[in-house]
C-alpha cells in the first residue's frame, strides 16, 4: 500500500507491458494506448569521452570514432599504465548557477558534478525543471563501493570482520558510519540529483553495480513505479576514473585490452581484452499514466540476477525479461567489451534464445564505464530507436566467427524498421563473476529528427 502526497493510501497495481508502443507519442495518447503503470523512458541523460549529451555519442559511433588515449610505443599510456582508456574532458562539465548550488558546490566532488549534469540532460530532455518539490518522483543512484562513499571504510570493515565475533548484521551496525550504508540509504551524490531535479519521494543507492552496469538501479527503479510507490524515477550511474590499484586488480582478474585499434573491438577475432573508459548516465524513468510530454521508449522490463555462473545469470537475466508477450527483439545492443570471454559467453547465451539479430555496442568507442555501462547503452538504445538507425561497433573488423551466428552492424549505420524492440544485456567483468542484467526497449514513435537538440 502507498500513499498520495496528501496522505490517502492508495492500491498498488501490479504493472502490465505497453502494447501500443507506435503511436504514444503525447499525454493523451500515452494515457490512453497504454495501461496504467506502463513504464516511459521520458529523458536520457550521457558524459563520456565524446562529450556531454547522448546525441553526440551516438553520431561519434555513427562516424565511426574512438576515444582511447593510448600505450606509446614503449607500451606505457597516460599516467604510465599499459592499458588504453577512453578519458571525459572533465572541463565540459557544468554546475548549476545560484546561492544554494554554489554552497553545495563546496561538497561535490567529480563524481557528484558528472552526476548532476547527467541527471540535468535528462530532466531537459523530459521538459522538467526541477524547480518545484516533487514527493512521488524519486532517484535510485547506480555507484560503486568508491572513495565517493564507502571505500575509506571498507578495506578497515573488511580485516577487522575477519577477527570479530560479532554478528555481521551487529558489526555494521555499530561500525558503518551512520553518513554511509552499504545498501545504499541515503546516496550522497544522490543529494546533489535530488536538488536538481526536486525528487524528494526517495533517495537511495544501488551498491556494486560494477555487476551489472547499473541495470541494478534500473531493475529498482521499474518496481518502485509498478508498485504504485513513486510515479517516476531518474536512475543515474557515475563510472569514475578508475584508480592505478582498481584497474590492476580487474586486469589480474581477467586481462584488460592493451591496445585500441582497429581490429581489436568487441567481438572481432583479434580482440585481447576488455577496454576501459568513464563516463556518466542518467535515465528518467515514468509511469504512463503521469507522463506530461514525449516518449522516447517503453520500457518492458529489467532485471538483474546472480547465479552459479555468468552464463547461467546471463541465461535467467533474459529469460525473466523475454517471457511477456511482445517482447521478442528485433535489434541486440550488447555488453560487448572486447574481452575474449565474455564476448564469445555473451553471443553463446544470446543467440541461441533470439537467433541471429543486428548487434551493436558502444564499447569499442568509449570503453566500460562499469558502474554506468549499461546505463549508457540504455540512453543510446533510446536514441536508436528514436533515430530508427543502430550505429556501428567500434574498432571492429573481422567478426569472430566462432561467435556462432552473430550479426554486428560494421562500418555504417543499419536502418532499423519500425516498430523496433531491443534488447539490451549486461555482464559483470571477470572470469569468475556470477551477475548479469537484461532489460527490453521498444521504440514509442517513428524517427525524429530533433534528439534532444532543443532542450539541451
Amino acid at each position: 500500500m502507498a500513499s498520495d502526497p496528501t496522505g490517502t493510501p492508495t492500491d498498488t497495481v501490479t504493472a502490465s507491458t505497453p502494447t501500443d508502443t507506435a503511436t504514444a507519442s503525447t499525454p493523451s495518447d500515452t494515457a490512453t494506448a497504454n495501461p496504467p503503470y506502463g513504464i516511459a523512458v521520458t529523458g536520457t541523460g550521457v558524459i563520456s569521452a565524446a562529450g556531454l549529451g547522448v546525441a553526440r555519442l551516438w553520431e561519434a559511433m555513427a562516424a565511426g570514432k574512438s576515444f582511447f588515449e593510448q600505450p606509446g610505443g614503449d607500451g606505457v599510456g597516460p599516467g604510465g599504465l599499459p592499458w588504453p582508456t577512453a578519458v571525459v574532458d572533465g572541463t565540459e562539465v557544468d554546475w548549476p548557477e545560484g546561492r544554494s548550488w554554489a554552497n553545495a558546490g563546496k561538497y561535490a566532488n567529480q563524481s557528484a558534478r558528472w552526476a548532476v549534469a547527467a541527471a540535468r540532460q535528462a530532466l531537459a530532455r523530459a521538459g522538467i525543471p526541477g524547480e518545484d518539490e516533487d514527493v512521488r518522483g524519486g532517484t535510485v543512484m547506480a555507484v560503486a563501493s568508491s572513495g565517493d562513499e564507502l571505500s575509506d571504510v571498507m578495506p578497515r570493515l573488511a580485516s577487522t570482520f575477519r577477527h570479530d565475533p560479532r554478528p555481521l548484521a551487529k558489526f555494521l551496525h555499530d561500525e558503518v558510519p551512520d553518513y554511509s550504508y552499504i545498501r545504499g540509504i541515503p546516496s550522497q551524490l544522490g543529494q546533489f540529483v535530488s536538488m536538481a531535479s526536486g525528487f524528494r519521494g526517495s533517495n537511495v543507492a544501488a551498491y556494486g553495480e560494477t555487476a551489472a552496469g547499473g541495470t541494478g538501479a534500473l531493475a529498482l527503479a521499474a518496481r518502485l513505479i509498478r508498485s504504485g510507490e513513486l510515479d517516476r524515477v531518474l536512475v543515474v550511474g557515475v563510472g569514475a576514473p578508475l584508480t592505478v590499484t582498481g584497474l590492476a586488480a580487474v586486469d589480474q582478474d581477467e586481462p584488460l585490452g592493451t591496445r585500441a585499434t582497429t581490429g581489436s573491438g568487441p567481438f572481432d577475432a583479434d580482440r585481447s581484452g576488455t577496454l576501459t573508459g568513464q563516463g556518466a548516465a542518467a535515465v528518467l524513468l515514468e509511469r504512463a499514466d503521469k507522463v506530461s510530454g514525449p516518449v522516447l521508449a517503453w520500457l518492458h522490463g529489467c532485471e538483474v540476477l546472480a547465479a552459479a555462473d555468468l552464463a547461467t545469470a546471463a541465461a535467467l537475466a533474459m529469460d525473466a525479461v523475454l517471457d511477456a508477450p511482445g517482447t521478442a527483439p528485433t535489434a541486440w545492443w550488447a555488453h560487448g567489451a572486447g574481452s575474449v570471454t565474455l564476448d564469445r559467453l555473451e553471443a553463446l547465451t544470446v543467440l541461441p534464445r533470439t537467433g541471429s539479430l543486428p548487434v551493436t555496442g558502444s564499447k569499442g568507442t568509449i570503453g566500460n564505464a562499469f558502474e554506468c555501462s549499461a546505463l549508457i547503452d540504455t540512453a543510446l538504445a533510446v536514441e536508436s530507436l528514436t533515430r530508427a538507425e543502430l550505429p556501428p561497433v567500434g574498432l571492429l573488423d573481422r567478426p569472430d566467427p566462432g561467435l556462432g551466428d552473430l550479426s554486428p552492424v560494421v562500418g555504417r549505420t543499419l536502418p532499423l524498421p519500425a516498430p523496433a524492440t531491443v534488447l539490451l544485456t549486461a555482464l559483470t567483468q571477470g572470469r569468475r563473476a556470477t551477475a548479469a542484467g537484461a532489460l527490453v526497449l521498444t521504440g514509442a514513435q517513428g524517427p525524429t529528427t530533433d534528439h534532444g537538440e532543443a532542450h539541451r
